[in-house]
């Protein structure tokens, strides 16, 4: 097939099969593509989910009423990191889940919220926090490449040092000031001391606090080269293989990456690629809708109602996602012109990148605010009407 990305969209009975089986047919599809040949799956596999936010009402941007399922927009569905854990201990893999969240309960609690505690009873698979208390729990490591001299250093917990491979499961959805979050910026919630991951926003959130276009399109620039940072010195430094899942069967849009105010939609498709994380990224932007000429379009759009027409590289610079290009830069995988296997109930076929949209359930994803701002640039000196602030209205 010799293809980058799957793509599987297929539905079930629940929403819990369509998770598993479509993980599972993607985990498939690739090991019969022989990407998965030479993968030490049968060694110690960390599986890192995307556990950004339990499912607690009585938390701030906290989910509504209808949001209160393990099936949401937020964290990565339980049945899709049950298949992970079950296509890893079928190879004679130790799968173990790792993830380090500062919300109450930490990394066990949203274990247990997500439901993945009464799922995986029975198959030895654990949790561990990667919440570092000490010095002496964390590991220095350093990027390949650097354009945040703030994060030329990077600090993680020793565990990332122990495993054979990662299997690095994040969620589908786009995100306040980052555009899209994925399987590049999934491996941010590595970063150690927690506090750090805070510092590498530069306060520049608009669902928190009002913000300027300038401000903000400054801090969607740190943010990237951050993530992008982070993710390139752990895979480099321990000399990680690493699969990438996407998981979408309840995908988010608008302004995640919490409960409120993005929105919930039912689109039943997983994504999944080796060794390529800027590609599945690609893929998931893709299929949101959010292709650079989309962006383009959008950008000039924007840009037109301040009475402002963009040159070429300003332009380029709102089309083409900072943290992808970067990504890309960095060895994580091609950005345009990669194949794609699409598996679906009427048929498999090979399609081009820029038709993954066909697979979406209904238009566009809304886009984040920032965006419909024009902030999305890391080229935030040259925004017109720099001063001009938003915030975002978490309203229900």
């Amino acid at each position: 097939m010799n293809f980058d990305v799957v793509a599987v969209s297929m539905e079930a009975p629940t929403l819990g099969r369509a998770a598993y089986d479509n993980t599972m047919e993607a985990l498939k599809a690739l090991e019969m593509d022989g990407q998965l040949d030479g993968l030490k799956m049968n060694g110690t596999v960390m599986v890192k989910p995307n556990f950004t936010q339990p499912p607690n009402p009585s938390l701030k941007y906290g989910p509504r009423e209808s949001d209160l399922t393990v099936h949401n927009h937020v964290c990565t569905d339980p049945f899709s990191i049950l298949a992970a854990c079950d296509f890893i201990s079928a190879h004679g893999g130790r799968p173990f889940i790792a993830e380090g969240t500062k919300w109450p309960g930490g990394a066990r609690g949203v274990f247990l919220q997500m439901g993945c505690e009464s799922l995986l009873e029975g198959s030895g698979v654990e949790v561990f926090d990667t919440t570092t208390r000490s010095e002496d729990e964390r590991a220095c490591i350093f990027p390949s490449k650097i354009w945040n001299p703030d994060f030329s250093t990077i600090e993680v917990n020793k565990i990332y040092g122990e495993i054979d491979l990662i299997v690095n499961v994040a969620k589908l959805k786009s995100h306040s000031n980052a555009l899209i979050t994925g399987a590049v910026k999934n491996l941010y919630g590595a970063l150690e001391p927690w506090q750090r991951r805070a510092e590498g926003h530069y306060c520049a959130d608009p669902l928190w606090a009002s913000i300027s276009r300038k401000n903000m399109a400054r801090g969607y620039k740190l943010l990237c080269e951050t993530f992008v940072q982070v993710h390139d010195a752990i895979i480099r430094s321990f000399g990680l293989d690493e699969v990438c899942i996407v998981e979408g069967i309840i995908s988010g849009e608008g302004d995640g990456p919490l409960f409120q105010p993005a929105r919930p939609r039912q689109e039943y498709v997983v994504l999944a690629s080796v060794n390529s994380p800027a590609t599945i990224d690609a893929a998931e932007s893709y299929y949101a809708g959010f292709s650079p000429e989309y962006l383009a379009n959008e950008a000039l759009y924007r840009l037109s109602h301040l009475n402002f027409t963009p040159d070429e590289e300003l332009l380029e610079s709102y089309s083409t996602q900072y943290f992808l290009k970067l990504s890309s830069e960095a060895g994580m995988g091609k950005i345009k012109d990669f194949k794609v296997y699409a598996i679906t109930s009427q048929a498999s076929e090979a399609i081009p990148c820029e038709a993954l949209g066909l697979l979406r359930r209904g238009e566009a994803f809304e886009l984040p605010t920032f965006v419909r701002y024009a902030a999305n640039t890391p080229l935030y000196e040259r925004i017109p009407d720099g001063e001009a602030e938003f915030k975002v209205e978490a309203t229900v």
